[in-house]
């Protein structure tokens, strides 16, 4: 098992004020891939180095505390850039991570369809492109032609660079044909349903266990971040309707771009649908900054104003509240999707308001 120093970085107010939540997540994220989290740190930064983005002083104490007790990996819960975060493994001697690279390696190690990794590859290769440095003693240009005597050729970096451009385009094209694929299905569906409703929310809200519980489907459910990323599309019926509900990938904060990009055909199943039914943790005491989270990732997406505006709030695992009585609405819905409590009235709202 890989052993990993994890570091939450503090840089305004905010990341002072959820240091400890936000230093959580990263740790979480970290053992979603098995990574044997030794060290834990919030380090506050009031100005920031080019180099290596940590101060020398505090990289000098981070170093001893890497060679003192054997760490192999280093995650940063910062962006960094890729001159960054060569500097760094040059100087501390070890593998480096930022958060972005570390989603898009859970969302790799989570995707089990052909879609999905083919969405996942296009997040990674987008990533790794800027990132590649002269890792080889052989940088001398590739001959040029067919001659002995041939122009300057390339770099073995610009050769790789265009290797993974190529693939990249390769990608763009098959995930272009799904697209075009989900539009013919949605249109289909269309023709059978009354409305459709997609669940979206926070990762490890309870989505898919909601999903199961609507559809009376065994689709995989775990208390893990992201156990779900594969869209899951299912009938269900409403009294005397029928809808479509869709289950998707969940948001994080700050969520890679390249996975948004990447992960468009999924997520047009989110804009396309008529109501969206976004699934909050009542647990969490971060709960409302989650539901920005959301709403902020939806209208990244390019999901309308309007339907953000007037999607339902389902607050899930109310279970944990003992005999709570909790007053509903046709936009707010307190239920538990684990036991059921709650779920029929949810029915009961989607069947008489759309």
């Amino acid at each position: 098992m890989t052993s990993g120093i994890i570091v939450n970085l503090i840089t305004n107010k905010k990341d002072l004020l959820f240091k400890e939540y936000n230093l959580s997540e990263i740790v979480n994220l970290s053992k979603t891939l098995k990574i044997n989290c030794k060290i834990k740190q919030n380090i506050r930064i009031n100005s920031f180095s080019s180099a290596t983005l940590i101060n020398s002083g505090k990289l000098l104490e981070l170093k001893e505390l890497i060679n003192t007790n054997e760490i192999d990996l280093f995650v940063v819960n910062y962006p960094l850039s890729p001159s960054q975060q060569k500097n760094l493994e040059r100087y501390l001697n070890i593998k480096v991570i930022d958060r972005t690279g570390l989603i898009i390696e859970i969302f790799a190690d989570r995707a089990l369809t052909s879609e999905g990794k083919l969405q996942v590859e296009l997040a990674n290769l987008s990533y790794r492109k800027s990132r590649l440095v002269r890792a080889w003693t052989h940088l001398e240009r590739q001959r040029g032609g067919h001659s002995f005597i041939g122009g300057p050729g390339e770099l073995q970096i610009e050769l790789d660079r265009r290797l993974i451009q190529e693939r990249i385009n390769s990608l763009k094209k098959d995930l272009k044909k799904i697209i075009k694929r989900r539009e013919y299905q949605r249109s289909n569906r269309k023709k059978s349903v009354n409305t459709s409703f997609a669940l979206v929310g926070y990762t490890n809200s309870g989505k898919s266990t909601l999903f199961n519980k609507l559809t009376k489907k065994n689709e995989y459910v775990k208390d893990e971040l992201f156990a779900t990323l594969d869209t899951k599309i299912s009938k269900i019926f409403l009294h005397s309707k029928r809808a479509t509900i869709i289950d998707t990938v969940g948001f994080i904060s700050k969520i890679p771009t390249q996975l948004i990009d990447a992960f468009k055909a999924t997520l047009e199943e989110v804009s396309e649908s008529d109501v969206l039914i976004n699934v909050v943790d009542l647990n969490d005491i971060n709960f409302r900054d989650k539901i920005r989270t959301t709403k902020k990732t939806l209208l990244s997406t390019g999901v309308s104003e309007e339907k953000i505006k007037n999607m339902i709030t389902v607050f899930n695992k109310i279970d944990t509240f003992g005999n709570r009585v909790f007053k509903n609405s046709k936009s707010r819905v307190y239920l538990s999707a684990l036991n059921g409590k709650g779920v029929d009235e949810l029915r009961n709202i989607l069947s008489n308001n759309y």
